[in-house]
């Protein structure tokens, strides 16, 4: 006798949902072009305004975490201002006239009275979309129709400008110094013009023949040009390999979308407050009904007051900092931080009360194991590692168990990849691929051709083609695991306990990998160390929000994540050489223009010495394995197991540290709410959570706006995450 779940029970629970999304789908209209001329031309802004925030203005990161501020602040924006003047203003031919006439006026008469004109200002540029705006409007209310957005269009307006999100920080304002800074730091005391300078590939770096000297410190004067013709060449070529990983960050997440979204129903948290927002837009009501909840605002108020008086301090000494954030000395040289971010409070509070303790629970045990690793070895780590500094060995458990993590995701959705291989093989299938952003042949297809491209395009750098598949395989369970974290556990700050680059360069060692190895992995860490935020959990979360599309419409989702990527890109690119060539990129970012190249560079000269597989840390990925897979099994076998292991990974990381405060807060008011108020009190509590964080993201980008008139630098409005 074989026991098993019925083959139609098993189709039925493969396709659940789908019933709810196809009358959800009939409340929706389908996407015009209006909505990817609107999302390209907010790409572009929000890739050159989160750059300007950075290297001019100094202020707060709108674009570093999975939280995606920036992303949030411009959607705000269209949807509670331009979105609403739309509304009026369609079927007002003659007040659409008279509207778009005095504000290009007011605008010409703006600009023209200026000494010096920035192309990159997003004065300028956001000027430009307004008059672009009430233009195309006159045009199409002449023909009896409107600029207004629709909900669908307003999901692709913000999918698009998550994906400026992922990259316009951590990728391009961490890529551009670490491709110069290799020349401008070097010194007679480094000897990296010895030691490191015959292993770099040329082709992925950029030499102007005076150590890049004008990039960090700026041009002579305002008549010399930025020397673009330098960089094409590195910026194609390293274009082949981000556009494939970009392909693949595309391709996984449509491969499990059902998985993670129908059948295991993860929370996705990040996207909670723009889905409020898009399910209360109504045609017929000019403003947001979301925008007319009291118990909202009330959360929004807290983050306010708080990033207010933080931001007046910097104008006037009289207000004063208040501080969210204490410290607690512990033995062992350790210390236990209480942060209050409200962001993090906001998202945990939409999290499962298991979920929130495994995360807190844990980073309180690896204090602990912490704890003993220095009464034992009394030192810090003996290796270069980014996200624990206590002892390299942690990092390895750590990783360890994210490869369980990921391997016991994937064994739970073997039916569902199954299904998945039977349809790309042309065999019957009870899925269906018409409601994804791309059939399931397509992802596929794409994402072999895409690990195909980076293994190809580490081997031309002269990494031997075993090494490329390691490198390029762990890269993408390490990216799967964090996109899987994000997810569920809805943590807008997450790191990998070990980088794929520290594990090919420390772990495996220069005698099996090679000098040109080294060199070419230690470049690596732009694209796989200390990421904070990366396309595939974008991807992923947008992939939740086409829940609320109709199914028709979904493939022109894929065309506008292609859209942005390539403008957000361009945008950033071309605001960070305009003003680092400008003002001098010693003057923007410490840690990217300073801090970021030297570890890298200094990594590289450090680990081509020969040194062999670092053994004791492969036994401690197996102590990791094997604790994460205890963990899973008493998880999935006893009610009363109080810890999620999805906090174990993570939970020695740096800044799971300066996060776990308030994941406990957001779990203890959760549990108080869900016990004595039920599911009624959380189902109003939640507005307030969504508030909190919609406050933090209107502070910063209201302080970021007041400061960019007021010439104000270095307003750092929320101290903490």
């Amino acid at each position: 006798m074989s026991l098993g779940i019925p083959a139609d029970l098993r189709r039925y629970f493969s396709v659940r949902g789908a019933s709810v999304l196809d009358q959800e789908s009939t409340q929706h209209q389908v996407i015009h072009a209006r909505a990817l001329i609107i999302g390209a031309f907010l790409s572009f802004f929000l890739g050159v305004a989160a750059n300007y925030a950075d290297i001019i203005i100094s202020g707060s990161y709108l674009t570093l975490h999975f939280s995606t501020l920036g992303a949030i602040f411009c959607f705000l924006v269209l949807i509670g201002g331009v979105n609403v003047l739309l509304k009026y203003l369609s079927g007002r031919l003659k007040t659409s006239v008279v509207l778009f006439a005095v504000v290009t006026a007011a605008v010409v008469m703006h600009f023209a009275s200026l000494d010096t004109l920035q192309p990159y200002s997003p004065g300028l540029l956001f000027s430009g979309f307004i008059v672009g705006v009430l233009a195309l409007h006159v045009v199409l209310c002449a023909m009896g129709k409107t600029l207004a957005l629709n909900r669908s269009e307003l999901i692709v307006v913000y999918i698009m400008l998550m994906v400026v999100s992922s990259l316009a920080t951590s990728l391009c304002e961490a890529l551009l110094p670490v491709m110069t800074g290799v020349f401008y730091y070097a010194d007679p005391t480094n000897d990296w013009a010895t030691v490191l300078f015959p292993h770099l590939p040329a082709d992925l770096v950029v030499n102007d023949g005076q150590h890049n000297q004008h990039f960090f410190e700026g041009l002579p004067g305002p008549e010399h040009a930025v020397p673009y013709k330098i960089w094409i060449r590195p910026l194609l070529m390293w274009s082949v390999f981000l556009l494939a990983m970009y392909a693949a960050m595309i391709c996984i997440p449509v491969i499990l979308r059902r998985q993670w979204v129908e059948r295991e129903r993860l929370a996705y948290p990040l996207i909670q407050v723009p889905q409020a927002m898009i399910r209360e837009e109504q045609e017929g009501d000019l403003v947001n009904s979301f925008f007319k909840s009291r118990v909202m605002w009330m959360g929004a108020s807290l983050p306010l007051i708080v990033g207010s008086f933080n931001a007046l301090n910097n104008y006037l000494d009289a207000f004063p900092v208040i501080t969210t954030a204490w410290s607690i000395p512990l033995p062992g040289l350790q210390s236990l931080g209480m942060v209050i971010s409200f962001t993090v409070m906001g998202f945990a509070y939409l999290i499962s009360p298991a979920i929130a303790a495994g995360v807190w629970g844990f980073v309180l045990f690896a204090k602990f194991e912490k704890m003993l690793f220095v009464f034992h070895s009394g030192a810090t780590p003996e290796q270069m590692v980014w996200t624990v500094g206590v002892s390299e060995l942690m990092n390895y458990q750590g990783f360890g168990a994210l490869l369980v993590f990921v391997l016991s995701g994937l064994w739970m959705a073997r039916e569902h990849l199954t299904q998945v291989a039977r349809k790309v093989l042309w065999l019957d299938s009870d899925l269906s691929d018409d409601d994804e952003i791309m059939t399931y042949r397509s992802a596929v297809f794409g994402l072999v051709i895409s690990v195909a491209v980076m293994v190809g395009w580490f081997w031309f750098l002269g990494t031997p083609i075993w090494a490329g598949v390691v490198f390029v395989s762990l890269a993408l369970i390490v990216y799967l695991a964090v996109t899987r974290i994000v997810a569920e556990a809805g943590l807008a700050v997450v790191l990998t306990p070990l980088t794929v680059p520290d594990f090919m360069i420390f772990g495996l060692g220069s005698k099996l990998l090679g000098s040109a190895s080294i060199a070419n992995f230690s470049l690596s860490y732009v694209v796989a160390a200390d990421v904070r935020v990366f396309l595939m959990g974008i991807v992923a979360n947008g992939l939740k929000l086409i829940e609320g599309m109709d199914r028709r419409s979904r493939r022109v989702v894929f065309w506008a994540i292609v859209v942005a990527v390539f403008l957000g890109m361009a945008g950033s690119v071309w605001a960070i050489l305009e003003m680092t060539y400008r003002g001098g990129g010693i003057n923007a970012s410490r840690w990217f223009f300073l801090h970021y190249p030297k570890i890298i560079y200094t990594t590289a000269a450090t680990t081509l010495e020969p040194a062999g597989v670092y053994w004791e840390g492969m036994g401690f990925i197996g102590i990791g394995a094997v604790a994460m897979t205890v963990l899973t099994w008493m998880k999935s076998r006893f009610l009363w197991w109080p810890l999620h292991p999805i906090g174990f990974p993570i939970m020695a990381t740096r800044v799971t540290d300066q996060i776990w405060f308030s994941v406990m807060l957001a779990w203890l008011i959760k549990v108080l709410v869900l016990r004595y108020g039920g599911t009624p009190l959380f189902r109003r509590s939640r507005y307030f959570f969504l508030g909190m964080i919609l406050g933090a993201v209107v502070v910063r980008g209201l302080w970021l706006v007041i400061d960019y008139f007021t010439g104000q630098v270095g307003n750092h409005v929320m101290r903490n995450i």
